[in-house]
């Protein structure tokens, strides 16, 4: 398995130069000399409901404590692994056991000294508390043999237990064991972490402000996604909540923001054509998810590859995006430049056919009643995208009800499994494609399909380069078989950045902020 993880990371090195030449991934510049100090000004679209970062993965509180926690290891630009607060790692030959060398002299915002006791405190709690941690490393001991290791003992196989830990969604945050000991499982009380930048303060539904961190310890390396060499330069970085897109564009054309997050499609021509900003995008996955657990696509298999079949993924994407710029179609779990990325049954994807559909509708039995389809006008792309698959339902003789909720409410019905049949929500792409939260039992749809657990755990006990890469082509098989949830398309989430800014970049899994620098 080490062969395996060293080529994987070989090819990541690869790939991460390639990225180097492209948009993804990479930093903008501006003319100018970069200043060291000021305030960073970032409008982010919605509120944080919390600073917890194992228990919430909302883009807003993910992309904020990024700059506050770190894990053990993190994910390079193209998705490969790397360390952060571990100095180095190893993973035995039947990938359950995996050692952690850590960095020496690391300090926590609270002055004291990074010990191995808080790794073991914090990682006990991720396994606990996570949707990664607690659907794939339940049962795992944590152990410090020595002042500078920490081990990690799964009691199964886990060839993909380093990205899982990698993973951004719910960082595996290390804190303070003393935090740790007076957190509860609804959250920490104190937001305590070794990151470039340190809490300062939060106003609830008006903003967070930062403070850069002057004991911060960098890990060596050029900056590749979210790994290498952090530079805060900004004395402070304040996110305000502005919820308004129009406002969050405006500010950051004016000078009041330096970034504008999350703009919508339709400010994008307005955003490009102005020299006072840069358009940075990062590229989401956007997926109509099925209700697994109650109504009519419980148990219905067939009725789902009908809609499958039905669905010209073009039309839909160009609805809610208009411009080519802002989507592609790609039907892959991962993208392009992943070294997890499978090729296999992507003819299933955007390959309308209404005959096969019609055929697909009277093998599953349906009999003409009403889906219940939640969307939003929160994101304007989610309804013009809905109404464009009512349409293309109702051509094959499938019946929709679209309700038109606010966002927040779409995010409470989905885990209400009485309240929907099926709707279109966005996701950043997980570290790992077993990891995807549409693909938890506990996650939006909840997938309980056995045939899932059975190849992740094939993936998970594959020794070799070729079993892993037929375990991620067999998963995605399975989804376009079994289909659990249908990709829409891969569109670019827009962010407004002033020409004034020096130091952004991106990954895999949303914005970098901590290296962000003010220009004269």
């Amino acid at each position: 398995m080490n062969k395996l993880r060293n080529k994987v990371i070989a090819i990541g090195a690869a790939i991460a130069t390639l990225l180097s030449l492209t948009a993804c991934g990479s930093s903008s510049s501006s003319s100018g000399e970069g200043v060291e100090g000021g305030t960073v000004h970032i409008a982010l679209n919605a509120t944080v409901t919390s600073l917890d970062p194992m228990i919430t993965g909302a883009y807003v509180a993910r992309d904020t404590m990024r700059n506050i926690y770190e894990s053990l290891v993190t994910l390079k630009a193209d998705g490969s692994v790397a360390p952060l607060l571990a100095k180095s790692y190893e993973v035995s030959s039947d990938n359950k056991t995996f050692t952690f060398k850590l960095r020496t002299g690391v300090k926590f915002h609270n002055g004291a000294t990074m010990k191995a006791e808080d790794v073991v405190a914090s990682m006990q709690r991720w396994i606990k508390l996570s949707q990664i941690g607690s659907t794939f490393f339940t049962g795992s001991t944590v152990t410090s043999p020595d002042a500078d290791t920490v081990v990690i003992t799964s009691p199964k196989a886990l060839s993909t237990g380093l990205y899982l830990m990698a993973d951004t969604g719910r960082i595996a945050a290390i804190m303070p064991k003393t935090v740790i000991d007076k957190a509860t499982d609804t959250g920490v009380q104190e937001y305590i972490g070794t990151g470039p930048y340190k809490y300062s303060s939060w106003k609830k539904d008006t903003n967070i402000i930062l403070e850069k961190f002057a004991d911060y310890s960098s890990p060596d390396g050029k900056s590749d996604g979210y790994s290498g060499a952090r530079t805060p330069h900004a004395d402070k970085m304040e996110f305000d909540f502005v919820t308004d897109g129009t406002t969050r564009l405006t500010g950051a054309l004016s000078g009041q923001y330096e970034i504008g997050y999350s703009l919508a499609d339709s400010q994008y021509a307005q955003a490009k054509a102005s020299s006072d900003v840069k358009v940075e995008k990062d590229e989401m996955l956007e997926t109509l998810i099925f209700n697994k657990q109650e109504g009519i696509f419980k148990d219905n298999q067939k009725l789902r590859q009908a809609i499958l079949a039905s669905l010209d993924m073009s039309k839909i994407a160009k609805a809610g995006h208009q411009n080519s710029d802002l989507y592609n179609t790609d039907g892959g779990l991962m993208p392009k430049t992943s070294p997890l990325r499978s090729e296999s049954s992507l003819d299933k994807y955007n390959n309308p056919d209404t005959a096969a559909a019609k055929k697909l509708i009277q093998e599953s039995g349906y009999d003409g009643s009403t889906i219940t389809f939640l969307t939003t006008k929160d994101y304007p792309y989610m309804y013009d995208e809905s109404m464009e698959i009512q349409n293309e339902l109702n051509a094959v003789g499938i019946k929709t009800d679209i309700q038109v909720l606010d966002w927040a409410s779409v995010l409470q019905k989905m885990f209400e499994p009485g309240s929907w049949d099926m709707l279109i929500s966005s996701y950043s792409y997980s570290a790992n494609p077993i990891s995807y939260s549409f693909f938890q039992a506990s996650g939006a749809g909840w997938n309980t399909d056995p045939e899932f657990k059975t190849i992740a755990d094939s993936i998970n006990a594959a020794t070799s380069e070729s079993d892993q890469k037929a375990g991620y082509d067999k998963l995605q098989d399975w989804f376009y078989d079994y289909v659990p949830n249908i990709i829409v398309s891969k569109y670019q989430q827009i962010s407004a950045v002033s020409s004034k800014l020096g130091g952004y970049s991106s990954g895999m899994q949303g914005p970098v902020y901590y290296n962000l620098q003010l220009k004269e």
